[in-house]
This record gives C-alpha cells, sequence and structure tokens, in this order.
C-alpha cells in the first residue's frame, strides 16, 4: 500500500467513525502511520483531505447513474437499473457510503460541493428518467422533482435504518426480506398500471 493509500484509509476510518469537526490530522497521522509534514505533502489540509474523500467516493456512483439513465430500454427497466446499481454501489464500498451520509446527517460544509457538483448530477439523471416515463405513460402523472427525491429518500432510510426497521417489525432479519423486493416497492410507487 502507498503512503497516500494509507492516509486515504485512515482518513475514510477516522472520518466515517468522528465526523470531520471531530477528528484531527493527529489522529489520520498516527493512525496512517505517517508523519504530518508527509500528509501535506498529499493534501493541502485537513478540509482538502475530507473533500477529496467525499469526491472520490460519490465520482463513481454519479458515473453509473447518469450512464445508466441515458441507455437503452424503457424507463422502467432504466429506474430499476438506477436503483440497483445504488444498492450495489452501498453493498460493495460500505465505508463510503458511511462517509458520505455522515456528511450529509452532521451538514458538512463539503456537502454544499457535493451537491453542487454530484448530487445534482443524480437528481438530474433520476428525474430525466422519471420524466420519461411519464411522457411515454409508463409512470403515472408525478410532479418530478418531489417523486425523485422521494426516491432518493426510500433509498436512503432503508440503507441507514436496519436496526428501526427489525425492531419495528419485530423481527430479525426483515429489513433484509424487504430490502430484496425495495426495487420492485419503488417502481410500483410511480407505475402507470399496478403490474400483476
Amino acid at each position: 500500500m502507498t503512503t497516500k493509500s494509507r492516509i486515504v484509509q485512515a482518513a475514510k476510518r477516522e472520518f466515517a467513525r468522528r465526523g470531520f469537526d471531530a477528528t484531527s490530522i493527529r489522529q489520520i497521522v498516527a493512525e496512517a502511520r505517517v508523519t504530518k509534514p508527509v500528509l501535506y505533502y498529499y493534501f493541502k489540509n485537513k478540509g482538502h483531505l475530507f473533500l477529496s474523500l467525499l469526491e472520490e467516493a460519490i465520482a463513481p456512483l454519479c458515473d453509473e447513474v447518469e450512464r445508466i439513465a441515458g441507455g437503452e430500454g424503457g424507463a422502467r427497466e432504466r429506474m430499476a437499473g438506477i436503483i440497483a446499481a445504488i444498492l450495489q454501489y452501498v453493498e460493495r464500498r460500505p465505508d463510503e457510503f458511511r462517509l458520505l451520509h455522515r456528511a450529509v446527517e452532521r451538514r458538512e460544509r463539503e456537502v454544499q460541493v457535493l451537491a453542487q457538483k454530484y448530487f445534482r448530477r443524480n437528481f438530474l439523471a433520476i428525474s430525466g428518467v422519471l420524466q420519461d416515463g411519464v411522457d411515454r405513460g409508463d409512470f403515472r402523472p408525478l410532479h418530478v422533482p418531489q417523486t425523485t427525491f422521494s426516491v432518493i429518500a426510500i433509498l436512503i432510510y432503508f440503507l441507514t435504518r436496519e436496526h428501526v426497521i427489525d425492531e419495528v417489525l419485530g423481527e430479525r432479519g426483515a429489513w433484509k426480506a424487504l430490502m430484496e423486493t425495495l426495487s420492485g416497492h419503488i417502481l410500483a410507487l410511480v407505475a402507470a398500471e399496478v403490474r400483476v
């Protein structure tokens, strides 16, 4: 592992665990087993390091969502593909997802950059698929911006509330069963007609 990658991995763990404000450069360099000057060789300050981690985490997902949204197939298939891509991203990159989610929940100042550069791209891609589905009659008439946020909110809730869902339903593993049908549930909410 290179020195820079050790710094990045240590910073991901520390920021995900503590958040931006509660994480110090001292903690990151101790975890990475480097000195402060070495860290500053790669990153000009803690904010730059944090933002680079967040951008590295979200950029591949944005690229994939845009690729699927602009691809072939009907709106229903593309929306299912986007949902699957988001779920796979979280499964494959749980640390990056936790880092992003924690930054958004704590309203870290770097989130404004993410919202303008990346979250807006996802929003526009999903909105475009929803609008296409409405225009073609695949989806019922919807308020597209509000529905886009609703789809994102449903995904985020399910991806971050496993313990709550299991507790509410009184059954360990209930969350996992619901996750297996989540894509179909979201698609049923926007569908023009109920498919049996």
